[in-house]
């Protein structure tokens, strides 16, 4: 997958895993559910900030 494509497609995963975030009830106790859903949105954020930064270094070498 073109690096492009791949940062897009990380970015509406990011923006959806945020949206499905955001409808969960919230209450004290933090569930299982919101947990993993925490966690998911940390994955893609990381996932999005590495494949950014490997197009910078790409782009100076």
């Amino acid at each position: 997958m073109d690096a492009k494509r791949r940062r897009i497609a990380i970015a509406i995963m990011l923006i959806i895993s945020i949206g499905n975030y955001t409808r969960i009830v919230e209450n004290d106790n933090i569930r299982t559910v919101q947990f993993l859903s925490i966690f998911a949105i940390g994955a893609l954020t990381a996932l999005l900030i590495r494949s950014i930064a490997e197009g910078f270094r790409s782009k100076n070498e």
